[in-house]
């Protein structure tokens, strides 16, 4: 684990000093650091870990099992046995009809044991188990890859239209403070009003202002795929532009819905394991047969100062066997009867959440799949309407400088251009989360670290 830990220290103290150099972090990169780094992930790591524990355990109930052991009792009280002594009778030729012997107040016993099953349903059933455990723990590590790529995609995708937000702010902000300069020109020559100088400070400091709130809100994002990667919160992140045009394929995303979806997996993984806990369950009516044999040494004294020397007491008896052991189950009070009741109960409900998450899922995917063509749409139309809105700017400006047209139309127009821009930003950040759904849906979020 130290070793672990170290590796991962150097592997993310490397990841910084190439950040710090002012290397772009793709997503493909932040995705393959996330995967490496996520405390979550290592979790589900130690989870496949126990699930192989668990695994060599089932199996290791096949080996035999031998164990010493070694008894000292003494007899306070000695025990007594009567025996009718007949054979006594016959072979002294006297009359001994009973006999009373008392044994002796030292018994020490040493020895092993060995029991190993030779026929045992119940065992190999629970090796499937164990093995059905073990893909369940695998597949719930690959669907918690998934999930993080997914929750990291869509906070760089949310950075980068922050970033490029902050863009077109900061662009905005410059037309305004050149407008600025020309209406006060205008104002000091008498060719424009003050309140048209008001006019534009007003508009300007709300760009400043909006300009401060999208700092903010971008460096809280920030802070969020900092945690999500597992960097230090002082770690400089310097992020891919945001392509301004939608480039899209929709030859891979139009395969519909995957068979292989890790929720439906997971399910029918879950189904296995509650049929065969029930046929476990039944296989305990079965007799099991087991292997089992032992020897141990035997010694008696009177005196326990005997074990300390020679002594005609002091002597030790062997017994030594081996044989077959055959257990027949007859009766449990129906315990097992009521846990296999309970057991295709639960199968029972896992089959119609089984059912449900296909339905969920295949209308999941149709709603991602209309969301997307119509974000394309959107995104396309509010392209053009930024830019018509931008080309309808630049003439009213001109116009502005000519004094043909008011500071009230050329205001107006600024306007409709900022929204503009923030409705195609917005078009841009929906298309690219429906896009990233329908590659989860389809099985191809490997496409985003290819």
């Amino acid at each position: 684990m130290k070793l672990k830990s170290l590796l991962v220290m150097m592997f993310t103290i490397g990841a910084v000093e190439c950040i710090a150099q002012s290397d772009t972090l793709t997503l493909k990169r932040c995705i393959e650091i996330g995967i490496e780094n996520n405390l979550t992930l290592q979790q589900k790591q130690q989870d496949i870990h126990i699930a192989e524990i668990g695994q060599s355990e089932n199996r290791h109930k096949l080996i035999p099992v031998i164990q010493g052991y070694a008894n000292f009792v003494h007899n306070v009280e000695r025990a007594t046995s009567v025996t009718d002594g007949s054979n006594l009778s016959k072979l002294l030729g006297v009359d001994a009809p009973y006999m009373v012997g008392q044994g002796l107040d030292f018994q020490t016993t040493g020895g092993f044991q060995l029991s190993m099953p030779l026929y045992n349903q119940t065992l190999y059933t629970g090796i499937q188990i164990a093995d059905k455990m073990k893909e369940i723990s695998e597949a719930s590590y690959e669907k918690a890859k998934e999930d993080l790529t997914v929750e990291i995609s869509k906070l760089y995708y949310l950075a980068q239209t922050t970033a490029k937000q902050i863009e077109l702010i900061r662009s905005n902000i410059g037309r305004m403070e050149s407008l600025k300069s020309i209406t006060s020109a205008f104002y000091d020559n008498d060719m424009a009003l003050k309140v048209d100088v008001q006019r534009v400070d007003i508009n300007l400091e709300n760009l400043r202002t909006q300009l401060t709130n999208a700092e903010a809100m971008y460096e809280q994002q920030l802070n969020l795929l900092r945690y999500t990667l597992d960097f230090a919160p002082d770690t400089p992140i310097l992020l891919s532009t945001l392509k301004g045009y939608i480039d899209y394929d929709d030859s891979y995303l139009l395969r519909g819905l995957s068979p292989d979806l890790y929720e439906m997996q997971l399910l029918n993984m879950q189904s296995e394991v509650l049929q065969k806990q029930k046929k476990m369950i039944n296989q305990g009516y079965l007799p099991t047969l087991s292997l089992v044999g032992a020897t141990q040494w035997t010694a008696f004294t009177d005196k326990f100062e005997n074990y300390f020397h020679t002594h005609p007491t002091n002597k030790w008896y062997n017994h030594t066997y081996w044989g077959l052991q055959l257990n027949v189950p007859i009766f449990d009070g129906l315990a097992k009867r009521n846990k296999s009741r309970k057991v295709a109960a639960q199968y029972t409900q896992l089959q119609t959440t089984i059912a449900d998450t296909e339905k969920k899922l295949q209308t999941q995917y149709q709603n991602s799949l209309n969301d997307w063509h119509n974000n394309i749409r959107n995104a396309e139309r509010q392209r053009e309407n930024y830019r018509l809105a931008e080309s309808v700017y630049l003439v009213t400006s001109d116009q502005y400088k000519e004094g043909v047209a008011s500071m009230s139309d050329l205001l107006q127009d600024e306007m409709r251009m900022t929204e503009a821009q923030n409705g195609y930003i917005s078009a841009l950040y929906k298309y690219m989360v429906s896009e990233l759904s329908l590659l989860k849906l389809t099985g191809q979020l490997n496409r985003l670290t290819e």
